[in-house]
């Protein structure tokens, strides 16, 4: 009991330093209410309520389930069109428009074209979504200091977890009594994170005037503060930086996203996947509260190991470089995908939880990894370019990867136009089912071989200075 009220305890706004307090105070009222209706658009969540309750085709499904990754392309446009604005108002305009489609999902028919708005409006709300993540950044970065920022921004992304992970479970507890309950649930949810959409309007950015003088010149270029460390390397005389210039100039921040395409790919094909073949082995064995048994396993128990261990990443990323981060983290990514094989092979849901664990193990690191690790190359004026690089590099993989891996697992309907000029050119595909695992096992592998090659060369660097 004494330890369950020191962790209580240790997420109050006096326990935080003080100048962090104004800002963490707020969004610690938006972590608690916000995420009960982005939990419910979430991937392991929204995937079986279309594919149970809207019986959407693979194509759709895949289309759904992957929203949130490709929607990142437009990170890049947002944090474009947020150039010279307050950051506040314009995430707060944001998490409206997402909260207004949540709650329209309940007027949506469950045949016919409802299946097809159903997908739009994911996709609609998954852009705007990906455009309150790229922003976030800017606050994280200029209201937290350095030494302190994983720790204080784990303990946001902790509480956002710890939401995300039972809200569904106990909303989808009530379609298990009855599948239209949806049309309830969904309003209701939209209601309560319209509370953290208001604290959120009230959080002040820090050294804001400086940022957007800074945004609002007609040439603008870096100047890193401190002396410039071996790891920077934009050049101060591009005055025009884009994405393709960071990326062309920064050779290490390029070899860094060449490595997370590929370990994200993996880890993205894998997951999707999964939550397919776990909708249907639950219908499959005729299991009782199949809706709760499926978002235990594809959304709440991963997101519970993550929320125990993220401490602990916290303080290891608040010591090392991202790149020796990755490479600590990423073995735990190929065997979660080896256990993925062998649990869906065997159809055996016991052994998928347990690969649910591992994956919610390497969830907890990659939860601040991707929102934090962009910060170890960038120029501080410049963070919101390199997240927006990093998320809509995220969202090129998105489109491709979940496709390939539902073709690669269900084939291809034979019946169907395009199936008929597939088999015509090579012949009838079924899909490799649990074989998929073994490519993204792979896909994993050469990964963590990548990250160990680019800490070693990178052992000993400096970040660029807050």
């Amino acid at each position: 009991m004494f330890l369950v009220s020191r962790i209580i305890d240790s997420f109050r706004p006096v326990n935080q330093p003080w100048i962090t307090r104004h800002s963490y105070s707020r969004e610690l009222i938006t972590s608690m209410t916000f995420p009960v209706a982005v939990g419910m658009l979430e991937s392991g969540v929204v995937g079986i309520l279309a594919e149970k309750a809207f019986r959407v085709d693979p194509l759709l499904f895949a289309t759904i389930t992957a929203a949130p990754i490709f929607a990142n392309l437009t990170s890049f446009f947002w944090a474009r069109l947020a150039r010279g604005r307050r950051k506040v108002p314009f995430i707060v305009g944001l998490q409206i428009g997402v909260l207004i489609l949540i709650a329209a999902i309940a007027m949506l028919p469950t045949t016919g074209i409802g299946p097809i708005l159903l997908t739009i409006s994911i996709l609609l709300m998954r852009c705007m979504l990906a455009g309150t993540v790229t922003l976030r950044s800017v606050i994280w970065r200029n209201n937290y200091p350095r030494l302190v920022r994983a720790s204080v921004t784990g303990k946001l992304t902790i509480l956002n977890s710890v939401i995300m992970g039972f809200a569904p479970l106990i909303a989808f507890a009530f379609l298990d009594m009855n599948e239209d309950a949806f049309r309830i649930v969904y309003p209701v949810c939209a209601l309560i994170a319209l509370l953290g959409t208001r604290s959120l309007s009230k959080v002040r950015l820090r050294h804001e005037a400086e940022l957007l003088a800074y945004e609002r010149q007609a040439n603008v270029k870096p100047q890193p503060r401190g002396l410039p460390s071996p790891i920077y390397e934009y050049d101060p005389a591009d005055t025009t930086p884009t994405f393709l210039s960071v990326l062309r100039r920064d050779r290490h921040f390029r070899n860094y996203m060449v490595l997370q395409f590929i370990a994200g790919g993996s880890n993205m094909m894998g997951e999707i996947v999964l939550i397919f073949m776990i909708s249907q082995i639950t219908r499959a064995q005729g299991i009782a509260q199949e809706y709760m048994i499926s978002i235990l396993l594809t959304t709440t128990l991963p997101l519970l190991i993550a929320i125990a261990i993220l401490p602990r990443w916290a303080k290891l990323l608040d010591r090392v470089h991202v790149t020796e981060f990755r490479a600590k983290q990423s073995w735990f990514w190929a065997g979660d995908q080896a256990m993925n094989f062998v649990g869906t092979m065997l159809g055996s849901l016991w052994i998928i939880a347990a690969a649910r664990m591992v994956q919610g193990f390497v969830r907890g690191g990659g939860m601040l990894a991707w929102n934090l690790g962009h910060n170890d190359f960038a120029d501080r004026r410049l963070v919101s370019l390199y997240m927006g690089i990093h998320v809509t590099l995220t969202g090129v993989r998105g489109i491709m990867f979940p496709f390939i891996g539902m073709f690669l697992v269900a084939g291809v309907d034979p019946d169907g136009w395009f199936g008929r000029q597939f088999a015509a050119l090579f012949g009838p595909f079924d899909g490799i089912g649990s074989y998929i695992f073994i490519l993204t096992f792979v896909l994993a592998v050469i990964a963590n071989i990548g990250f160990h090659r680019m800490a070693r060369q990178l052992a000993g660097s400096k970040r660029p200075e807050d």
